[in-house]
């Protein structure tokens, strides 16, 4: 392969994060922006403590990369595993919302909402999986976007996720980019290690060819068609709220249940901001509209929805 892999998308305007763990993927992002002219960069990096002595040196090496490089450096350091304890979440949850804290506190720091992550092909294929294992929906099989922004003001920016895994893997052998190799990466204990060292395998020699292209172009398809739903319910949700009620359900009785489950999802989420809703939580309450359906659908957290005078409120 030559130097140089596809043209990189998304790039920021400016000043921007770069999320560096200090792994092959996110060390091959920072030299392609450095060659391509963006040096307006600040390396972060959480040191996660779940690999002691290793994740330590991790963290050393990016220190050394910003410094190699004339860059500012972020090091930061949390325990995941006791946050996870503590919240009753996952690794792999608690890891990311710790991330995300971070990434807060260094957009304000440094006056920028922009983070580049490493994200590339395989790893979207991965998602993809991932997430119909968890029983998602349209949005779940868009996964990662080239550009995601996130409703604490953030916005993610993917530059590599149309690059294969193999693209990545030749332009470091020849450039002889030196990068850091997390053990924890073979581990079968992950999931994701599984989907991809197992399933993703597995899949191609069933289907007779490579299927990580035909996954990404479901996720494609499926993220213009969700936002398309999305927009429309969005549409119709303002049309039908007063407040923190939802009116006019004569006309929500008529939507296509794309667009009214989008709505009530919209509703109890975003807009309530209530925990805890999925999919039987938002199958209920569309009963509500029904001419012979329930006057009240309880929700977690000791809420209900009720239904009276042509009105959705929840107490």
């Amino acid at each position: 392969m030559n130097s140089s892999l596809p043209a990189l998308a998304c790039l920021p305007d400016g000043k921007a994060l770069l999320g560096l763990s200090g792994g092959r993927d996110s060390v091959a992002l920072l030299h392609l922006l450095l060659a391509a002219g963006h040096r307006d960069l600040v390396l972060c990096h959480l040191n996660h403590g779940l690999r002691g002595r290793e994740s330590d040196e991790d963290a050393a090496f990016v220190r050394s990369l910003a410094k190699k490089h004339g860059l500012e450096g972020e090091i930061a350091k949390t325990n995941v595993k006791a946050q996870a304890k503590k919240k009753k979440l996952s690794l792999e949850t608690a890891a990311r919302e710790a991330r995300h804290a971070f990434f807060k506190r260094m957009s304000r720091k440094h006056g920028t909402h922009e983070i580049l992550l490493a994200h590339h092909a395989e790893d979207q294929a991965e998602t993809i999986l991932g997430n119909v294992l968890r029983g998602c929906g349209l949005e779940g099989l868009a996964a990662m976007g080239l550009v995601t922004d996130l409703d604490n003001g953030l916005r993610f920016l993917r530059p590599l996720l149309r690059v294969r895994r193999a693209e990545i893997d030749a332009y470091v052998q020849a450039q002889g980019i030196a990068y850091r190799e997390d053990s924890s990466n073979a581990s079968a204990e992950h999931r994701r290690n599984r989907l991809r060292h197992e399933a993703l395998p597995l899949l191609s020699e069933i289907a007779g060819r490579d299927v990580v292209p035909l996954i990404n172009r479901l996720g494609t398809i499926a993220e213009r068609d969700e936002s398309f739903l999305h927009d429309e319910a969005t549409a119709w949700f303002e049309a039908c709220r007063e407040g923190q009620t939802l009116t006019q359900l004569d006309s929500l009785r008529e939507l296509d249940p794309a667009i009214l489950s989008r709505v009530i999802a919209f509703w109890l989420r975003e807009h309530l901001k209530l925990p805890g809703i999925g999919f039987d939580e938002i199958r209920e309450v569309a009963t509500l509209l029904l001419p012979d359906g329930p006057a009240k659908i309880n929700l977690p957290g000791k809420r209900f929805v009720r239904r009276k005078a042509g009105c959705l409120w929840v107490v």
